[in-house]
């Protein structure tokens, strides 16, 4: 009777124990559905918006800001370089020239061929007027020993098209061989076969001071070139 009292009572001890068990178990799950279900980050729920912070205000370390556009980017501009080739006419007095056109001495004359070597760096709108300087260097390469340094202002038009356009004016420098002064204007145009490489051409216009004649002391000589060549422009992204 007692063995059959004792099988009895722990019977009735383990099946408590297990109703706790289960009880235990029950409540763990339910406090799992529970935090998962407070999370934020639930796949339901749509994602977070960036913060934005309004201009002028200081921001947290770490946060990420939106800048306000108040204009177009600066610090566009164009770097061009021109190699080119070029014959011009020399009017009033051109004695020392070989090639005159007219019956006499005092005729209009061609210039001796010459090689002009030019930069310019210009700022401005990418699609619209850019202002800036010019460098050119001009040799001849016949005739009388000759070299020009003409430092100018520099204006450049290059739109969305495969075209350059530009003008030039200032003063030119004869360095060789009688050193004299002048000034120099000159409209270019140049067509684009790379996105860097174009042809280019320019008409330029000198009007120099030299050496006088019997009936005149100081004469000018007005000199009308076309040249002909290569041109690299490099963007200068901001």
């Amino acid at each position: 009777m007692h063995g059959s009292s004792d099988r009895q009572t722990r019977a009735v001890s383990a099946a408590r124990d297990g109703v706790h068990r289960r009880h235990s178990h029950a409540a763990i799950a339910l406090g799992l559905g529970i935090v998962a279900g407070a999370s934020p980050c639930s796949a339901d729920d749509p994602p977070a918006a960036a913060a934005v912070v309004a201009p002028g205000t200081p921001a947290a370390e770490g946060t990420p800001t939106l800048r306000e556009l108040s204009g177009p980017p600066s610090g566009y501009a164009h770097l061009v370089g021109s190699l080119e080739i070029g014959k011009g006419l020399r009017f009033n007095n051109p004695y020392r020239l070989a090639t005159q056109l007219g019956a006499t001495a005092e005729s209009t004359s061609l210039t001796s061929t010459y090689l002009d070597l030019g930069a310019g760096l210009a700022f401005g709108p990418p699609n619209g007027l850019e202002h800036g300087v010019a460098l050119h260097l001009s040799f001849a390469l016949a005739g009388v020993s000759q070299a020009v340094l003409t430092p100018t202002y520099f204006a450049a038009y290059r739109g969305p098209r495969r075209f350059l356009a530009y003008g030039r004016l200032g003063p030119s420098i004869v360095l060789t061989p009688d050193p004299t002064i002048g000034g120099e204007l000159g409209v270019g145009f140049a067509w684009f076969f790379t996105a860097r490489l174009a042809f280019a051409g320019e008409l330029v216009g000198d009007v120099y001071y030299g050496a006088g004649t019997p009936t005149q002391g100081i004469s000018t000589y007005p000199i009308f070139s076309g040249q002909l060549g290569l041109l690299v422009d490099y963007e200068i992204l901001p």
